[in-house]
Formats: structure tokens, sequence, C-alpha cells
């Protein structure tokens, strides 16, 4: 039993020692990577608690991000607020803007909640784009000033690294909490048979409204993260293409597991940086990618159906076979 408790606690001791270690030995590029990574992870998280959980396949969770990152923008450019004021209102921002969406999208089910999603992100980004006065249009916001804490700027990579991986840790373990939870537990039983939820006497529509609402607050986590990192909020990143990747990430990861949404960012990121070095087609590598990933591992890498172990332990037989052979 000791050996099995050790066999199954070395990989993610070895994951926690490479994040934890990684601003020492990494490129700055690498890190830089891994941060972009790691806030297309909450996304994908965010999306997940909605899609694998709740059966409410969302297009509105960059609108979300968005949102958060425009309170900071507009804040900090147009009104010279403090950040200490800005943090707590960008995720009152993004919360709010998802309650707004939450109410005109819970009517709907299936793909009509995919298509009302749509349409109210699509409605964000037009706003961003032509409220030139507010969110500065095409432009949008640049050369927003990062926050200092104890004398430490998070306009330095080691530290925004740090902000950024405590974030995602954060979004996982309470994701994982509420999941877990009496709410989370009547949440799946809703996705799986909501009729028979509500003859049990659970109210379907709020259980599924006030997720909504917390996957609008981790989206924005990470939309307070991206602008930290950037420091530029523009309307596109709530337009349709940007909505996509968060879905491709975790299609790809397993949107059935937060871990999913984990490995799902990081794996997207690295592969747009490392195709979009060779090709200038890398959009067709990654989208014949995800259709190899849609193909042979419908609930991706780590989607929870043993897939990926059969397919890894076939190649490794294979492999043992031909170096083996007389």
């Amino acid at each position: 039993m000791k050996n099995l408790n050790i066999k199954s606690l070395a990989p993610r001791l070895a994951v926690a020692v490479i994040l934890l270690t990684l601003p020492f030995w990494a490129r700055l590029f690498t890190m830089q990577l891994t941060i972009r990574g790691m806030y297309l992870s909450i996304l994908a998280m965010s999306f997940i608690l909605l899609a694998g959980y709740g059966d409410m396949m969302s297009l509105a969770q960059m609108s979300f991000a968005t949102m958060a990152g425009y309170v900071v923008g507009i804040g900090v450019m147009k009104y010279g607020l403090s950040h200490g004021i800005l943090v707590p209102l960008s995720l009152l921002g993004g919360v709010l803007l998802s309650a707004l969406f939450g109410l005109i999208a819970i009517r709907a089910h299936k793909i009509y909640f995919l298509m009302m999603t749509l349409a109210l992100s699509q409605l964000f980004y037009g706003v961003g784009m032509t409220w030139a006065s507010m969110t500065g249009g095409t432009d949008g916001y640049t050369g927003i000033s990062r926050p200092e804490l104890f004398g430490i700027s998070f306009g330095e990579s080691t530290p925004m690294y740090y902000l950024t991986l405590a974030c995602t840790i954060f979004s996982y373990f309470a994701l994982k909490r509420l999941i877990q939870s009496p709410f989370g537990i009547a949440l799946q039983g809703i996705r799986d048979n909501p009729k028979r939820m509500a003859a049990l006497g659970f109210n379907v529509q709020l259980h599924r409204y006030i997720t909504i609402v917390i996957s609008g607050f981790i989206a924005s986590i990470a939309g307070l993260m991206t602008v930290y990192f950037t420091g530029v909020v523009l309307p596109d990143r709530a337009h349709l293409p940007s909505s996509i990747l968060v879905v491709m990430a975790a299609l790809i990861g397993g949107v059935t597991m937060l871990k999913g949404g984990l490995l799902g960012g990081v794996l997207m990121a690295f592969i747009i940086s490392v195709t979009g070095q060779y090709t200038m087609r890398y959009w067709t590598v990654i989208g014949t990618l995800f259709i190899l990933v849609v193909m042979f591992l419908p609930n991706g890498f780590i989607g929870g159906d043993g897939k990926m172990k059969t397919l890894i332990n076939s190649f490794y037989l294979k492999l043992k076979s031909k170096i083996l052979k007389p």
C-alpha cells in the first residue's frame, strides 16, 4: 500500500517541483508561454464547469474575461484608479456580465444554449468595437500599468508567473471543491436527468444560473491575469476565434474532468507556438490535430475513458516486440 501511494504521488510531486522551479532554469520564452497556457487553462476549466458538469456548452467565456480586462483598462487609462480598487471591480464586472448573459441564455438548452451564448458574445464584441469613446474601439487600451505589492512589480515575468500559477491552483481547487459539494453533485444530477431532479424538489434553473455566474467569476480571473501579463485589452479577445480556442483546449484535455482543462490549456499554448514557428498555416495543423483527437479520443487525453492509456500501452507493446524481435 505504501509503494502504491508513493507511485501515485511521484508524478504529482514531479509536476509540482517543475512548476515551482520553472523560473530558475527555463528560458524567458518558455516561462511566458507557460503563463499563457495557465490562463488558457483557467478559461478551459470555467468552460468545463458548464459543459462537462452542467451540460451547457458556452461560447461566452472570453466575453467574461474581456469584461474583466476592460474594467482594468478603463479604470487605469481613463480614470487613474488604483489596482487595489480595480482588482475586485474587474472580477465583479465579469460576474455581472455573466449574470446578465445567464438571465437570457438560461431559457435555452443544448445547442440552443450554445447559439444563445454565441449571439451574446458577438453582441459584446460589437459593443467593444463600436463604443470607441469608452472601450477604445479596435485599438482598445495598450500600455496598461501593472500592480506592485511589497515592492514587487507584476510587470516582471517571474512575479507574474507565480501570480498566475497561484490563480490557476486556486481556480482548480475551488472548482474541485464545488463539484464535490452537495451543489456540485446536484448539478451533475441535473446534467444527467433534469426532469427527475426537478421532481425531487431541486430548482433546476437556479442551479444552472448559479453555475453560469461562478464560471463567469473563474473566467474573470483569467481575464485579469491576461491584462496584467500583456498590458493590453482589445475587443478581439471576445471575438469568436478566441472563444473557439477555449473550447478546443477543453476538448483536447478532456471536457469531463477539470484536469483536462489544466492540460488542454497548456497544450494549446505550446502547440500554437511550436507550429507557428514552422508554418504560416499553423491553424491547419491545429485543426487536423483537433479532428484526430475528436475521432480517436472523444473524451480528450485525460477524459477518463481509458482510451489514451490503451493507445499508449498498445504502442509500447508494438515497439517492444519490434525491438526484441530476433
